[in-house]
């Protein structure tokens, strides 16, 4: 066996075990952290950590790709926490809450706290392999933890997965298809274009203007017809024949 590993507890087992029996789930909630009173722990038959010094969300839990009854569950450590050394993780959760569902131990890691100068944020990933599967074992985590990298990509990856990522959105079929039905009706409308005359309401405008002029008595007033002409000469000629008299 590897040196470092985890192992469900029995109260662990016995959750799943029952869980499947009544058709329910069991929800892992957080990841403890413990520092091992400063040394190296086995995690064979124990029931909870040597020292607890903190316990965070669980940020991210999957089944494992290549094992059905392993599940990857990650969490961090925001930067912010720290002063201890990493030598044992349990997972906790349970349908009666803050049951010790699985343990494992930690090379050991210094998780320092801001005011060392060197304060970061820590990501603990566990494997655990359950003899009763994953079946029962609810993969939704708290939204509000602290998210890993691998929590992330697990999100952008069943995004791109899904069929549809973006229903408020029209694929380029949904919209070829609803341009494609537009045209048509377009094209099948008798007059598609309201707004515009057609051939025949245009010819029918002009021909009614055309015939509204000829029938004017006088369609070019700016111009002088041949009785204002006739006018305008005998006015011209009476102006001059009382010129010439006086």
């Amino acid at each position: 066996m590897s040196t470092y590993y985890s192992l469900p507890t029995a109260a662990g087992e016995a959750e799943l075990a029952g869980a499947l029996a009544a058709q329910k789930t069991v929800p892992f909630t957080h990841i403890a952290v413990g520092d091992g009173n400063g040394a190296q722990v086995v995690p064979d038959g124990r029931t909870a950590l040597v020292h607890q010094v903190d316990i965070v969300p669980i940020s991210s839990i999957r089944q494992h790709p290549a094992h059905a009854n392993w599940i990857v569950l990650e969490a961090a450590i925001p930067e912010d926490r720290g002063g201890y050394t990493i030598r044992e993780l349990a997972v906790v959760g349970g349908r009666t809450a803050g049951t010790v569902l699985a343990i494992g131990n930690y090379p050991d890691l210094e998780k320092p706290l801001p005011s060392s100068g060197a304060a970061s944020a820590t990501v603990l990933r566990m494997v655990v392999a359950f003899e009763h599967g994953t079946a029962a074992i609810n993969l939704t985590v708290d939204p509000q933890a602290y998210a890993t990298l691998q929590a992330v990509l697990d999100q952008i990856a069943a995004h791109e997965a899904k069929a549809d990522p973006h229903p408020q959105y029209m694929t380029s079929d949904e919209a070829t298809s609803m341009l494609g039905d537009a045209l048509a009706a377009h094209l099948r409308a008798q007059d598609p274009h309201s707004q515009y005359w057609t051939g025949d309401e245009g010819q029918a405008a002009v021909d009614g203007a055309m015939a509204t002029h000829l029938a004017a008595a006088d369609p070019h007033p700016q111009y002088i017809n041949a009785d204002r002409l006739a006018q305008s000469a005998a006015n011209n000629w009476a102006e001059e024949f009382f010129r010439l008299a006086n």
